[in-house]
């Protein structure tokens, strides 16, 4: 017995002390909004189609058959044109809605270079499984940028309703290098508008509620070809955005406030259109520029970045984090009675302790840096939040986006 016992702790020992072997990261999916991707048409009902590239299995876009008879097309439009490995679909289970046999089966999958409606060739034939991811290989050797997901009908033939819930591509693309990319004035209501200035990778703006009766401005960071944003209206109410611009220059993204999580989209708005912040000539001579970083933290005592990306498990800033790290420097300089402290926040990806650790690891390299910089490390103070703080909603991949920041806060 103590034999076994003995063996028992060694053989603990041994697989505590046997070196962990690296796991490969999933590809991403690219049809996502949080990858820029976005739904330009579906069968019908394309308000619940948007599930479909919201990276979140548990939400579908399901259909009557008796109804709507297949097959159903949808099409999306990647951020830019994608040389394909993958395609696929996600299984909406067993039993989706209490329906045996409900989940899409056959899919036919087109790609196209020259538009959503024209040039399509195939890509792939998916017979899919009820339950999870289901991906074919691409042999197509030329990019493109439209995706055709034609559902030809259920795993069962008498199922009385079909869903699945998520569009899958997994590829190569390259982010669209256009400074002015979301600057315009965008209509999102009959009478709503949103105005956006970009300058490099920094975001300014405002936007009317209410068929005008209400106002509020935005600010944020463009990261990986998509806007990241801060919002806040005159009313007090504060929350997020996460937006895209199509190739018809059109917006379209999403808004939270607190955790829920509405459209938030349209088209360039008719020439001479003015939004609350359309600056005028008198007011571009004679105002100086403001810092929004200072701005925040004066009025709302925080201020929310993205942009300050690290690598994966790490608290390296990646490269591209140095932008948004330089204005937060330059905020410092130009406010330098500011006493702060650098909040690290994570999505809900992982273990509580291990993100909470993360975070202050995180926390503690931005104020490194600022130190290194010239900023004196006793107007800084991190603070490492994990997860415990999210500003959108964890179960979406634009939402786990969101809640990756670094927050200022004013102490």
């Amino acid at each position: 017995m103590r034999i076994g016992c003995f063996g028992l702790v060694l053989g603990v020992l041994a697989a505590i002390m046997r070196p962990a072997v690296a796991q490969t990261p999933e590809p991403d999916d690219l049809l996502t909004l949080a990858k820029g991707a976005v739904l330009v048409s579906a069968s019908h009902d394309p308000t619940a189609a948007i599930a479909l590239t919201d990276g979140d299995p548990s939400s579908a876009w399901s259909t009557s058959t008796k109804k709507h008879s297949p097959p159903y097309p949808f099409v999306f439009e990647l951020l830019s044109p994608t040389q394909l490995s993958k395609v696929g679909i996600h299984g909406a289970g067993e039993r989706p809605g209490g329906v045996a046999g409900g989940s899409a089966k056959d899919v036919l999958i087109e790609g196209s270079a020259d538009g959503p409606e024209t040039g399509y060739v195939e890509l792939a034939r998916v017979s899919a499984a009820e339950v999870g991811a289901t991906l074919a290989d691409v042999t197509h050797d030329t990019p493109v940028r439209w995706l055709r997901f034609t559902v030809q009908g259920a795993q069962s033939p008498d199922a009385a309703f079909l869903y699945f819930t998520e569009v899958i591509a997994q590829g190569q693309n390259t982010v669209p290098d256009d400074p002015d990319r979301f600057t315009g004035v965008f209509q999102t209501g009959r009478k709503n508008f949103v105005e956006l200035v970009q300058a490099d990778d920094l975001i300014l703006g405002c936007f009317t509620d209410n068929s005008g009766l209400s106002t509020g401005t935005v600010t944020g960071s463009v990261v990986d070809g998509v806007a990241l944003l801060s919002w806040r209206s005159d009313q007090g109410i504060t929350g997020t955005a996460f937006l895209t611009v199509d190739s018809t220059g059109a917006l379209s993204g999403v808004r939270y406030r607190q955790r829920s999580r509405s459209v938030w989209a349209g088209p360039v708005a008719p020439e001479g259109t003015t939004t609350p912040c359309s600056p005028t000539p008198a007011a571009a001579e004679t105002s100086a520029p403001v810092d929004p970083i200072v701005t925040a933290l004066e009025t709302e005592g925080v201020a929310r970045l993205y942009g300050i990306h690290f690598e994966v498990d790490s608290d390296v800033p990646k490269p591209s984090a140095t932008g948004a790290l330089e204005r937060l420097l330059a905020a410092l300089f130009a406010a330098p009675d500011l006493v702060v402290e650098i909040e690290g926040h994570t999505d809900s990806d992982g273990e509580d302790a291990y993100n909470l650790d993360l975070s202050n690891r995180r926390a503690q390299s931005v104020v490194n840096w600022l130190v290194v910089q010239g900023i004196d490390a006793a107007r800084l103070g991190p603070v490492g939040k994990g997860e415990s703080e999210p500003v959108a909603s964890n179960d979406t991949a634009d939402g786990k986006a969101l809640n990756r920041r670094v927050d200022i806060r004013r102490r």
